[in-house]
């Protein structure tokens, strides 16, 4: 196998393992299973998280992101008119945009190719927690 293919291979396996929630972006083009960054708060579970999920809807596009904020690697674009699933919340860096302050981030699924990330919830709709109950904390 050349080197581009196991790069590829390797990057494909990461990506399963993030979207099946055993493993966990920490920082930017980083996993917790390789590094000693500080973890990102995920779901306690995978079951838990696929018994509680939620749908949550963008006022715009919005990015996916691997963690709580705008720091963290991008992995997608959430898109108006669609609707996607959501897991939980948790406190992150605080964004401001057209008047509105928020420092909740949504534990989101992003559609296939995507995988599950994080997406700011002043960009979604519904209450400071786009709509997912206050027990729905990471």
């Amino acid at each position: 196998m050349t080197t581009h293919l196991k790069t590829r291979a390797k990057a494909a396996a990461a990506g399963a393992l993030l979207a099946a929630g055993l493993l966990v972006a920490t920082a930017p083009g980083a996993f917790a299973a390789t590094t000693a960054a500080p973890a990102v708060a995920r779901p306690s579970s995978a079951a838990s998280a696929a018994s509680d999920a939620y749908t949550v809807a963008p006022y715009t596009a919005v990015n996916l992101r691997h963690g709580p904020g705008s720091g963290y690697q991008w992995m997608s674009t959430l898109q108006f008119g669609h609707t996607y699933t959501a897991y939980c919340w948790v406190y992150g860096e605080m964004v401001v945009d057209n008047g509105y302050r928020n420092n909740i981030w949504i534990h989101t699924y992003g559609g296939r190719g995507a995988g599950v990330g994080y997406a700011g919830a002043v960009y979604l709709r519904g209450d400071e927690r786009a709509g997912l109950p206050a027990s729905a904390q990471c």
